[in-house]
């Protein structure tokens, strides 16, 4: 018994269940989760998919956006247009996937959160496109969406466009030229501009008009003899009704003719229309005459009554006034466009917009017979009209531009009237051929102005960069200087002789380019004004042509559309081989892909983000190059295959086409993956912390990444220090963060900010954040971190569909299940290309039979009454299939050649080989893995790029890099001006005595080096500053710079006060037993302190000595207990003495006097003796002149005396400027001047002489130059 139709009681519970998972699936399976295999949601499969059909990959034309939309929607994804342009915008977006699968051109949102363009990209209703038609009005076009009309395009083009759309309302921006042309549409829509490329060489280029800022070069197009219409505009359609039944008919023209023209342009200079009156008055005699001749040819029974009328006003000529009261003819008039009213709202008549260019011609000799004006003077000459309607004078000039002439626009404030002038030989040259006057007179001022020229060329009629891209490129010319060829006028005549030189000097021919510009005569023109412009209706064109232009106001404007990448290509690579399952669509009209044949991991490399019901996903992008990598591990340390995925438990696992497939699992382990796979590699770069939190997030599925910005802090020119942002966390707002910021400075949570600013371009991303005189830089920058989004949180989820459940995958999961597809898609694409091959081979065995028996073959052929039967007496005769039969029917006659019988046989060997080759791959696994493994490699050459975001393996607030630091030599040196750095010994070659030496480094103006000393990379250094404060810092976090870089600022790296200065510096390693610091300062006292005191320097420093007003700590040694110590003065005095003198005092406490110093005097050194018979003192004095001296030449003295000579100090030698110990002649010496100059020479080269004596020539000296520091470099530190 049928149940059709019978209700039968379920429980509610029951069903809702029942309903709630079948909805929960729906959602997981269709939606939210990405497959395994091509790491595609089913949205953007199908987008890829459809794209493809439609043609549109990485080589071929852009597509409309709308036109991508609406195929997907029509035949996969009856959803709604929103999600999937959604969904196709982010697979465009370069900060949203590490690999863009979407080539768009457009704006396709900002890592601002700025809204992606629209699908169409539109200009406001009153645009006028030039097509067929004439200039028209886009409101105007139609008023349906198909359209067939021819439209002017970049480069002089003539294109089809089939698609009209009125988009409604948006938001809108206008920009203004120099010479007044005006454009206003979407934030999103495009325009051509010329911008410089990276050799500064000018390139047309598509900014959106939201990119576009003041002094930006837009392109105009005044193309002159190209798309005009070509007959008369019938104008029967603008015909009136009469108005009442005694109004008269009177005879109107059948066609637009150019007397026409001449009498609208004539009316809307010097006339005006009433309801019951047409006048038009002048006192030009010719003018009004040739007026009568037009408007009895036009209006023969339309009389116009003539006065003659005294002048008024401040005229000294009678005048005429002609009229005409036929309200017949009046209101014919007012169809074609003549505007009733005040001067204010007068325009062209919209007819006179879509006729010939005669008779467009014909109505600008009539206007600028009445309304133009010529000035001439020595200083400027220009021919001019003026009108209280802007609108008049917008459109004049946009009709202009269709004869070549480029007219500037401008308001007089003080006559409040708008005023349009021609100037420049070329534009006046143009109006006098192409329009010109009616009036004898004018048109003879007209041929003196255009004979008295002195200059062909307009000073703003130019290409922009090209003279100085050319000077560049070529270097000197005396052509090139002498001539402005980037002017047009010029440009013609010089182009083939700058080619010329240009070809010879860079060899590089730009004689294309160059013809380019000469051919298309584009008008660059600056952007004086942007303005928003605020809601309006807006319309779109699709064109039918490669780039989607059309020109309109002048504009060369763009429809945005999208293509395929060239890494998307590879998500379809074979796809037609029967690599994968299809199913009906939704209507069952056609079918789709289940999931596609991707040869790349697409599902690692951009990650995936969705939100189903009861689960969500968040896998992060990652590096293609490691990723492959980790693949070719994977497949060269694979387990033998087995018939079922041990990691994923769903029992035995069939291929989609039945045969059991075996299943991919490798040793490696996740600890091994991460030799190759660092962690996350996000497109918008910044840097992640903590590797044991990563490899948990690998090896569990699911975990967190600590993510942050990458932030500098830069030193400005008035000492102040900015914090530059140039990188930021994946998917953080970047107008959020700046507005978070202002938020944070504002509440005083974050002291110290002096001003904000986005300075983002296209170049890249830069906000920085100008700090206040007295901010400590580093402490606000880690407030920055800890308060907004510059540091965040990746909370990773690795959830997607494996055979259509959703699972929880480990990274070594997602990699065997992406080989296994592979496995897979490899096996159906063999099989598929082996089924070809042997069906190919079948039919050449055919035609190697008729070959061989040819004239039988023939003979058969030609005794059969038609096809059929010789098909039937082929395959009787000779044994062939019905495919070998029907194939020899079809050869053509020129295969039964000697030669072709060769390329037979030789194409059959080939088949058998690829037959044999493709049987032995199906036959044995290992062998589609290594298959895949090179596709892989091939896929990692093409596609492999540089990792994007740093990983550091320590947690945030434990960082510490130093396990990946060599232990190297290095020397720091520190400028008065507070810049350091650091770089390798090896930098500098090894000079003799008494050179000039290197520069060393670029320092500012009155800035000298004040310190250089030879050090290792993993030693500490502390920082003593004139206020008695110490610091600390690893050698290895000093930047490494160039020899002649001036460093960083060493505000950078520790917490000094504005104004603080580092007086001396200290190096101690690790494994120092040193039980004290001792020091001493510039006037010569001294202290010892314990070194566990100094155990743990916080960030901020600490206090190391009370120093005497005036004083400055200069020296730290550390010492025993046990050393003897020397100190020398700047005037040469010195003394030796044991430490035991000096007691050890607390940190916060002042010294005792360690030498006696004359009032001029004061402390160059500090050194720690340690062999009192082999060590020497080497002393270097300001004036380049140095010696060694050895110790023994000093007797121990006590503390507090004035000592003995340790050099004899003169004008010549200039004061000693330091002393060091050495203990070894393999040692080598770097001299450093005030200048900036570095020397290094050998220590062996240096004589060792008595105390008192000046010493010899280390560093020859320039006018000025002094030596200010110098550092000894161990021979053996130095090589290793």
């Amino acid at each position: 018994m049928s149940n059709i139709g019978k209700i039968e009681p379920t429980p509610i519970v029951e069903e809702m269940k029942r309903s709630y998972l079948d909805y929960a699936m729906s959602v997981i399976v269709a939606r939210a989760l990405p497959d395994v295999r091509d790491g595609l949601k089913p949205v953007q499969r199908r987008i890829v998919y459809a794209m493809s059909q439609q043609g549109l990959h990485h080589t071929s034309r852009y597509q409309k956006s709308a036109a991508v939309v609406g195929e997907v929607l029509k035949n996969y994804h009856p959803h709604g247009d929103a999600p999937v342009y959604e969904a196709m915008v982010r697979m465009a977006q370069d900060f949203s996937m590490r690999y863009t699968l979407i080539d768009g051109q457009g704006n396709f949102g900002s890592v601002d959160g700025d809204s992606p363009a629209a699908m169409r990209y539109c200009v406001t209703g009153d645009t006028l496109v030039i097509t067929n038609a004439g200039l028209v009005p886009i409101e105007k076009i139609a008023s349906q969406e198909n359209i067939q009309i021819q439209v002017l395009s970049k480069d002089k083009k003539i294109s089809q466009a089939s698609k009209w759309f009125d988009s409604g309302k948006h938001p809108t921006i206008k920009i203004t030229t120099n010479k007044g042309f005006t454009l206003q549409g979407s934030y999103n829509h495009p325009v051509l501009t010329l911008i410089k490329d990276a050799t500064e060489k000018p390139k047309l280029s598509w900014r959106l008009l939201q990119d576009i800022r003041t002094e930006d070069i837009v392109v105009i197009d005044r193309s002159t003899d190209i798309l005009w219409p070509v007959s008369d505009l019938d104008l029967s359609s603008y015909y009136p009704g009469p108005r009442t039944d005694r109004t008269k008919q009177t005879i109107l023209p059948q066609k637009f003719t150019p007397e026409l023209g001449f009498i609208l342009g004539s009316l809307v200079a010097e006339g005006s229309i009433s309801e019951n009156k047409i006048e038009f008055c002048n006192a030009d005699p010719e003018y009004i005459n040739k007026f009568i001749d037009a408007w009895q040819k036009t209006f023969p029974d339309s009389v116009l009554h003539q006065f003659i009328r005294q002048p008024n006003s401040y005229g000294k000529k009678n005048y005429f006034r002609l009229e005409c009261h036929y309200l017949y003819t009046i209101d014919f008039l007012k169809n074609i466009g003549l505007t009733v009213g005040r001067s204010n709202i007068k325009r062209i008549p919209h007819t006179i917009l879509l006729s010939t260019k005669n008779t467009v011609s014909s109505f600008l000799r009539g206007y600028f017979e009445g309304d133009g004006s010529i000035s001439s003077s020595q200083k400027m000459i220009e021919l001019s009209c003026c009108s209280v309607s802007e609108t008049l004078l917008k459109t004049m000039q946009i009709l202009l531009l269709r004869f070549g002439i480029d007219s500037t626009k401008r308001f007089d404030k003080y006559r409040k009237t708008h005023k349009l002038y021609l100037r420049g030989k070329r534009n006046i040259l143009k109006f006098y051929k192409e329009i010109g006057f009616v009036g004898e007179l004018k048109n003879k001022k007209l041929e003196v102005v255009i004979l008295n020229y002195q200059k062909d060329n307009s000073l703003f009629d130019y290409v922009p960069f090209l003279a100085d891209y050319v000077r560049q490129q070529v270097g000197y010319s005396k052509f090139l200087v002498k001539h402005n060829f980037d002017r047009y006028g010029n440009l013609q005549v010089q182009a083939p002789q700058v080619s010329e030189i240009f070809l010879k000097k860079t060899g590089e021919n730009l004689k294309p380019f160059l013809e380019y510009l000469i051919t298309n005569d584009y008008l660059f023109e600056k952007v004086s004004q942007v303005k928003e412009n605020g809601l309006e209706n807006v319309y779109s064109l699709k064109v039918e042509s490669d780039c989607h232009s059309f020109v309109a106001n002048g504009f060369i404007n763009h429809n945005t559309e999208a293509r395929l990448s060239a890494i998307a290509d590879e998500l379809l690579r074979d796809i037609h081989k029967k690599t994968v399952d299809f199913v009906d669509n939704y209507s069952g009209t056609t079918q789709e892909p289940v999931w596609l044949p991707s040869i790349i991991p697409n599902l690692l490399l951009n990650g995936a983000s969705g939100i189903a019901v009861g689960m969500a996903t968040q896998i992060p992008p990652h590096n293609l190059g490691e990723v492959i990598d980790a693949l070719s591990y994977m497949i060269d340390h694979s387990q033998k295959a087995t018939g079922s995925r041990p990691a994923l438990p769903r029992g035995e696992q069939q291929a989609e086409d039945g045969k059991l497939e075996p299943k991919f699992t490798s040793e490696a382990n996740v600890e091994d993956l991460m030799k190759f796979i660092k962690g996350p590699d996000f497109p918008t770069g910044g840097s992640i912390y903590d590797s044991q939190e990563i490899l948990n997030a690998y090896a569990t599925g699911k975990g967190r990444v600590v993510m942050r910005a990458k932030a500098e802090i830069e030193e400005t020119k008035g000492g102040r220090f900015d914090i530059v942002i140039t990188e930021l966390p994946f998917q953080v707002n970047k107008a959020n963060l700046v507005a978070r910021i202002a938020e944070l400075h504002k509440e005083r949570k974050v002291e110290g900010i002096a001003d904000l600013r986005d300075e983002s371009d296209r170049h890249g991303m830069r906000v920085v954040i100008e700090l206040k005189r007295d901010a400590q830089p580093k402490s606000i920058l880690n407030n920055l971190y800890k308060h907004t989004a510059m540091q965040s949180v990746f909370n990773v989820n690795t959830v997607a569909l494996v055979d259509g459940v959703p699972h929880l995958l480990t990274l070594k999961h997602i990699l065997e299940e992406f080989i296994n597809h592979r496995q897979m898609v490899v096996r159906r694409r063999s099989e598929f290309e082996l089924e070809e091959a042997k069906t190919r081979e079948h039919i050449l065995e055919g035609l190697m039979i008729a070959i061989s028996n040819i004239d039988a073959i023939i003979d058969t052929i030609r005794k059969s009454k038609d096809a059929d039967e010789a098909k039937v007496n082929l395959i009787n005769k000779f044994k062939l299939t019905d495919i070998q039969a029907q194939a020899i029917l079809d050869m053509q006659l020129r295969r039964l050649a000697a030669l072709e019988r060769l390329k037979i046989e030789e194409e059959l060997k080939m088949v058998r080989e690829t037959i044999a080759y493709l049987e032995d791959l199906l036959a044995h696994p290992e062998k589609i893995l290594k298959v895949i493994r090179d596709e892989l490699v091939k896929i990692k050459e093409k596609y492999g790029d540089e990792r994007k975001t740093r990983v550091y393996k320590s947690k945030v607030g434990e960082f510490s890099e130093e396990d990946l630091i060599a232990d190297e030599p290095t020397i720091v040196t520190i400028t008065d001006g507070g810049y350091i750095k650091r770089q390798a010994p090896s930098t500098f070659r090894v000079q003799a005595r008494g050179g000039k030496g290197v520069s060393g480094i670029t320092t500012k103006e009155a800035d000298a080096v004040s310190h250089i000393f030879h050090t290792m990379t993993l030693d500490n250094i502390l920082f003593f500053t004139d206020k008695g404060r110490v610091f600390q810092l690893k050698v290895w976090e000093i930047p490494e710079t160039s020899r002649i870089a001036k460093g960083q600022a060493v505000v950078n790296l520790i917490n000094i006060d504005q104004g603080e200065k580092i007086t001396a510096i200290l190096t101690l390693r690790q494994k120092d037993t040193a039980r004290y610091l001792f020091m001493c300062t510039k006037q010569g006292n001294v202290k010892k302190t314990e070194t566990s005191q100094y155990a743990s320097i916080r960030r901020n420093g600490l206090i190391s000595i009370n120093l005497d007003s005036g004083d400055t700590l200069g020296w730290v040694v550390p010492t025993n207990g046990e050393n003897e110590l020397i100190i020398v003065s700047k005037l040469g005095q010195s003394i030796r003495f044991t430490e035991k003198n000096v007691r050890p005092t607390h940190r916060d406490t002042s010294g005792v006097r360690g030498v006696r110093l004359s009032k001029d005097d004061s402390v160059v050194s500090l050194n720690k003796v340690s062999d009192i018979k082999g060590d020497q003192l080497l002393v270097v004095m300001a004036n380049g002149l140095g010696k060694k001296t050895l110790i023994s030449s000093w007797n121990k003295q006590g503390r507090g005396g004035m000592g003995v000579k340790a050099a004899q100090v003169t004008n010549k030698t200039g004061p000693i400027v330091t002393a060091q110990i050495m203990d070894k002649d393999g040692d080598t010496l770097v001299l450093t001047s005030n200048k900036g100059q570095l020397i290094k020479i050998n220590i062996k080269d240096v004589p060792t002489l008595q105390r008192q004596t000046q010493g010899v020539i280390l560093m020859r000296m320039r006018e000025g130059e002094r030596v200010v520091a110098a550092t000894i470099v161990s021979h053996q530190e130095e090589k290793g």
